[in-house]
């Protein structure tokens, strides 16, 4: 099995890590091709990857999280905690969660911004519809972020630590700020033609709450095995997380495929899907570090097809 799947991997020229488990048995746990094409370092197991639009699972989790603490309802008007939120009456936590909020957000610039000023930022840029239609929002994200922290009383970066890396033991996994003091971080690619380029990364503060994580391909299959353990949450926020809330099919973090619950993240130079069987018996995550080479989606159909063979 392992074999089969490591030379379609090879094959196709994934570059990345690929964590693959079964029925509890891991199948593949291994890198292709280069980190750091500069000075040959190839990707390994434990090398750390920008997740992108994935995190939006954790952050989802958080707030989740903080229902059973009786700190937040998902139901509550988002003007609850940000008393000058455009239409805030109206739209609640859940239209954030499955961004189904109706505002407009902001657009992602190139500098640093700071919480504050990128909340304020979405506030100005108001709304463009009533909620309850589908329409993916990375902002969404943001203001469930800073909401976070506003109700734990920690700052979003200390709650998610605490609270999701530390109970899922994600060793890998930290925020963009210490990337770079990871063992083994990949440096991100683009195809241009035939050439191999390293695109401009914007700062991450840009993508507060819903691209400024970093994470190794195993601490996305523990936070993956956490949530199906019930390590990190009641088996009724799993429900909650898991019932698609648009046509989109995207429940809070994660979509619902006919027999998969999976994510995808994309920034500059990398390209993420994660996703696990509904049984939570097969969970496959694929890391890549050229953003645009695979196609991840069919790929990830194919690992479940090999699979599927034995």
């Amino acid at each position: 099995r392992n074999h089969k799947i490591s030379s379609y991997l090879n094959k196709i020229g994934f570059s990345g890590t690929a964590m693959i488990v079964r029925n509890g048995e891991i199948i593949t746990n291994k890198g292709f091709g280069y980190a750091d094409r500069k000075r040959k370092i190839q990707n390994n197991p434990l090398t750390s990857f920008y997740v992108g639009s994935s995190q939006k699972a954790l952050i989802a989790t958080a707030i989740l999280q903080l229902e059973e603490k009786g700190k937040l309802q998902t139901s509550d008007p988002v003007s609850t905690y940000l008393p000058y939120f455009p239409n805030g009456h109206t739209i609640t936590l859940k239209n954030l969660l499955t961004h189904t909020s109706g505002i407009n957000g902001h657009i992602e610039g190139n500098g640093a911004i700071t919480p504050d000023d990128l909340i304020k930022d979405i506030e100005r840029q108001g709304i463009n519809r009533q909620p309850g239609v589908w329409g993916y929002k990375d902002s969404n994200y943001s203001v469930l972020a800073y909401i976070v922290a506003e109700v734990s009383g920690e700052s979003y970066e200390q709650y998610i630590t605490n609270h999701i890396f530390k109970p899922a033991g994600m060793t890998h996994a930290g925020f963009y700020k210490t990337y770079e003091k990871e063992p083994y971080p990949a440096v991100g690619y683009k195809l241009k033609g035939s050439k191999v380029v390293t695109p401009y990364m914007p700062d991450l503060s840009q993508l507060y709450g819903a691209g400024d994580i970093y994470m190794s391909a195993i601490d996305m299959y523990k936070f993956d095995q956490a949530l199906i353990d019930g390590k990190l949450y009641s088996q009724k926020s799993y429900k909650k997380m898991f019932t698609p809330g648009s046509s989109s099919t995207y429940g809070m973090g994660f979509y619902v495929d006919p027999g998969s619950y999976s994510n995808h993240g994309v920034v500059p130079g990398f390209n993420i899907l994660n996703s696990f069987s509904k049984s939570g018996q097969t969970i496959v995550v694929l890391f890549s570090n050229i953003q645009n080479n695979t196609k991840l989606g069919q790929v990830n159909n194919k690992v479940y097809q090999l699979l599927n063979q034995e």
